[in-house]
C-alpha cells in the first residue's frame, strides 16, 4: 500500500529509529558516529585564521584577563566588566589563559607567543560549541529520527557562518549553541517527541533540569537569550494542551522549575551576582537598552548605502546571504511540511522551531543596532529545518521510484552521509581561513559587499605582512580603521584613520571595506581615493583593503640619474642635528627595478667651501627600500639620517648625492638642474641646498 502525497511531505524520519528507512544496527554506530560528528565539527573551529575582529581585539582578549584578574584578587564585583554579560566567554578565555600558563611553565609554550596566546583564548570556545552539536544530536534523534538527526548535525556543524563565529572568542556561536539546546531540551522534556503529558507520560525532569541549565548558560552569555522565556511557554503550552487534566494545559510549575535551574546557574556561575545582583541585572537591562537599542556609533549599511538603522529587511537579506545554498533551499523545502496536517508529533517540533526563528528575527529588528551576527542563534533552527526539507524530498522521490518500501542498508546510509560530509568538508576547506568572509554563492557571493556591511578584521593580517616586505625597522606609522585589528601583526606604530588628513602623520594608511562601506571619516576617503594604493587584500573576490604609501612632504625635483633613476623631490630636516647628531634627509625616487639592483648611493655633506665633513653610502635596494618597492611607476621614498659630529660649526651647508655602480664603483650620469653657486663634489653629482644648520 502507497503512501499519499501529503503524508509523504510529512515523512521526516519519525518515531524515534521504528521508520522501515532506518536499520537497526544504527544504534550499535551511534556513540562512533557521534564522536566522528564531534571531530568533524571541532576541526574547522579550532583551525581559526590568523587574523582577529576588532571585537576580540578591542574587548573580549582584554575582558578575559581582566576577569581571571578578578577572580584571582576575589574581586568579585570585578567580574561585571560590560552588560552582555558574556560571562560564559570570559570564563573560557580565563581557561585559555590558565592553559597557556600551564603550558608556559611545562616550557612547551613561548611567554610571549601572541599567536598562541591567541589560539588557546578561543580553542575553549571552539571545543563548547563542537560538543554542544554532538550533545544536540541525539536530542534530534528523539525528536525527528536519526537520519534528520544526523544529517542536522552535519549542515550545524559545517555552516561557514557558524564555523566562523565558533572559532572566536565572542558571545554569538555561545549562545547558539546553548539557546539551541535548551529548546531542544524543552520539546523533549514536554514529551513533543512520543504524544502529550499525561499520568503515563509525565514530563522528564532530567530533560526539563538540563534544558534550564542550557538556559540559564544562554541568559549568562547574551541579553537576547530572553526569547527562551516566551519559547519555553509555547512548548509547554503545546506540549500539555491535550492533556486530559485541566490543571496540566497550563504547566506552570515545570516553567516555573526550569526558571529556578536557570537563575541557579546565573547565579552560580556569575561571582558579581553573589554580591551585587541587582547591580547585574542593571548592567544587562543598561547594555540591551542604550547599546542594542540605539544605532551604532560608526552607522550601519545596507542595500548600497550607509544607513543608520537598516530597517526590517535587514536580516532576511542577511541570513539568505550568510546561508549555505543547500540550507536555503533546504529550508525552502520544509514550508510545505509545516503548512500540511500529518506527522503530528515531529510537525509541532519544527514548527516551533520555526516561531523561534521568526520570533528571534523580529525581537532582534526592532533594536536599532543590527549586524548579521546577531541573528545567528536561529542558523540551527534553519539547518534542522533544511534537514526536514531535504529528507521530505528524498523519500518523495523515492515513492516515485516505487522504492519506498525497501530499508536502506547501513552501507549505503553511511556512504550518503560521509558524502555529505566530504562535501561541508571541501566547502569549508575552500573558505578556510576566511569563513567569516563566506557569502551564498547560489546568491552571487560578491554582492554581499553591495548590501550588507562586510569585514570584522580579516585580511589585517595580509596587511601586516605585506607591510613588513616593505621597510626594515618600526619607524613608520600607519593610518587604519580597525587599527586595533592590524596592531597585533606590525612593529610600526598604528595611529587613527583621520591622521591621513595631517601631512607626516602616517607614511601607509589602509582603507577598509567596513569604514569604506559605512562612509566613516569621509575625508580620509576620498583623500586616499584619489591616490593609487600600492597593494590591495582581496579576500574570495571581495576587496577588503587597500594599502596607500603617504610620502613625506618634499620639495618637487625633476633629475635622473642613468637612463631610468628619477629624484622626484627632497627634503632636508635639520632640527634634531644639535639634539641627537643627525642630519634627516628625506628622498622621493622613481625607477625600474632592474637600475637599482646593482647601484648605491652616496650622500656627502659639504660646507659652503666644498669641504666634505659627512657621508654615507649605501646600496639602493636594502632595508630603507626593500626589492619589493621598486616599482615601475611607484614613488619610493625613505629618510635617510646622516650622523654628524656634535661640534660642527653653524654656518650653510649643501648636500651632495650620486649613485655609482657597486662593482665598477663608476658614477651614473646626471641629468638634472644646474646650480652655478654650488661647491664641486666632482661629475655627476646633485646638489641639493643651500641650507642652515644652527
Amino acid at each position: 500500500m502507497h503512501r499519499s502525497h501529503d503524508q509523504l511531505v510529512n515523512i521526516v524520519a519519525l518515531e524515534r529509529g521504528r521508520s522501515t528507512a532506518i536499520p537497526a544496527a544504527l544504534d550499535k554506530v551511534a556513540w562512533p558516529v557521534t564522536a566522528l560528528l564531534f571531530v568533524f565539527a571541532l576541526i574547522p573551529r579550532a583551525l581559526a585564521g590568523r587574523f582577529v575582529t576588532v571585537d576580540e581585539a578591542d574587548h573580549w582578549f582584554p575582558r578575559a584577563d581582566n576577569f581571571l584578574r578578578a577572580l584571582q584578587h576575589h574581586d568579585w564585583a570585578g567580574t561585571n566588566l560590560v552588560g552582555h554579560p558574556g560571562v560564559t566567554t570570559m570564563w573560557l578565555g580565563t581557561f585559555g589563559i590558565l592553559t597557556h600558563r600551564l603550558l608556559t611553565k611545562l616550557g612547551l609554550a613561548g611567554a610571549n607567543n601572541m599567536a598562541i596566546t591567541r589560539e588557546l583564548l578561543r580553542l575553549p570556545v571552539a571545543l563548547v560549541t563542537a560538543l554542544c552539536i554532538c550533545l544536540a544530536v541525539p536530542l534530534l534523534a528523539r525528536l525527528f529520527g536519526r537520519r534528520l538527526a544526523l544529517l542536522a548535525g552535519l549542515l550545524w556543524a559545517g555552516e561557514p557562518f557558524l564555523v566562523a563565529h565558533s572559532q572566536l572568542l565572542h558571545t554569538d556561536a555561545l549562545l547558539t549553541s546553548f539557546m539551541t539546546l535548551a529548546l531542544l531540551g524543552a520539546m523533549l522534556a514536554f514529551r513533543l517527541d512520543d504524544g502529550y503529558i499525561s499520568p503515563t507520560r509525565p514530563i522528564r525532569w532530567y530533560m526539563l533540569v538540563a534544558s534550564g541549565v542550557a538556559g540559564g548558560l544562554a541568559f549568562l552569555t547574551k541579553s537576547p537569550s530572553i526569547v527562551l522565556i516566551p519559547m519555553l511557554g509555547l512548548i509547554g503550552l503545546v506540549g500539555s494542551w491535550r492533556a486530559p487534566q485541566l490543571w496540566r494545559k497550563l504547566p506552570v510549575l515545570p516553567l516555573l522549575a526550569w526558571g529556578s535551574v536557570a537563575i541557579v546557574v546565573w547565579f552560580a556561575l556569575w561571582p558579581a551576582a553573589w554580591v551585587n545582583p541587582l547591580g547585574a541585572v542593571m548592567a544587562i537591562y543598561r547594555q540591551a537598552r542604550y547599546d542594542g537599542g540605539e544605532p551604532h556609533a560608526y552607522g550601519n549599511f545596507f542595500l548600497g548605502r550607509a544607513i543608520a538603522d537598516p530597517g526590517p529587511l535587514f536580516y532576511p537579506v542577511a541570513v539568505a546571504l550568510r546561508l549555505t545554498p543547500w540550507t536555503l533551499g533546504g529550508t525552502v523545502l520544509a514550508i510545505p511540511i509545516l503548512l500540511r496536517r500529518g506527522a503530528q508529533r515531529s510537525r509541532a517540533a519544527l514548527v516551533l522551531l520555526a516561531i523561534f526563528v521568526l520570533l528571534f528575527v523580529g525581537v532582534m529588528t526592532v533594536g536599532a543596532k543590527k549586524f548579521d551576527r546577531y541573528v545567528l542563534p536561529i542558523f540551527p533552527s534553519l539547518d534542522i529545518l533544511a534537514a526536514a526539507g531535504l529528507v521530505g524530498v528524498e523519500q518523495l522521490l523515492r515513492r516515485w521510484a516505487r522504492r519506498d518500501a525497501r530499508p536502506v542498508s547501513r552501507r549505503s546510509l553511511g556512504l550518503l552521509y560521509g558524502l555529505v560530509a566530504c562535501a561541508l568538508a571541501a566547502n569549508l576547506a575552500w573558505y578556510h581561513p576566511y569563513e567569516l568572509a563566506y557569502y551564498n554563492q547560489a546568491l552571487g557571493g560578491t554582492v554581499a559587499a553591495k548590501t550588507i556591511p562586510v569585514g570584522w578584521g580579516e585580511g589585517y593580517e595580509q596587511v601586516g605582512a605585506y607591510l613588513s616586505t616593505q621597510h626594515a625597522g618600526c619607524d613608520r606609522p600607519i593610518a587604519a580603521w580597525f587599527g586595533e585589528a592590524l596592531v597585533p601583526y606590525t612593529c610600526d606604530a598604528v595611529v587613527p584613520i583621520d591622521s591621513v588628513l595631517k601631512p607626516g602623520q602616517a607614511r601607509y594608511a589602509v582603507l577598509y571595506i567596513d569604514q569604506i562601506l559605512r562612509n566613516d571619516v569621509p575625508q580620509s576617503i576620498a583623500l586616499l581615493r584619489g591616490k593609487q594604493p600600492i597593494h590591495t587584500i582581496r579576500i574570495h573576490g571581495i576587496d577588503y583593503a587597500s594599502i596607500y604609501e603617504l610620502l613625506p612632504p618634499v620639495q618637487p625635483l625633476s633629475a635622473t640619474f642613468g637612463s631610468a633613476l628619477r629624484v622626484q623631490g627632497y627634503d632636508i630636516k635639520t632640527s634634531a642635528v644639535r639634539r641627537s647628531g643627525i642630519l634627516t634627509a628625506t628622498l622621493a625616487w622613481q625607477a625600474d627595478p632592474s637600475v637599482v639592483t646593482n647601484n648605491n648611493l652616496f650622500a656627502h655633506l659639504l660646507d659652503a667651501q666644498g669641504k666634505l665633513v659627512a657621508q654615507v653610502d649605501l646600496p639602493l635596494v636594502g632595508p630603507q627600500a626593500p626589492a619589493p618597492v621598486w616599482q615601475p611607476g611607484r614613488t619610493v621614498g625613505w629618510d635617510q639620517p646622516i650622523p654628524l659630529r656634535r661640534d660642527l660649526p653653524a654656518g650653510s651647508y649643501w648636500l651632495a648625492l650620486g649613485v655609482y655602480g657597486r662593482d665598477d664603483l663608476k658614477r651614473l650620469p646626471l641629468h638634472g638642474p644646474a646650480t652655478p653657486d654650488a661647491p664641486a663634489d666632482g661629475n655627476d653629482a646633485l646638489l641639493l641646498g643651500p641650507f642652515t644648520i644652527h
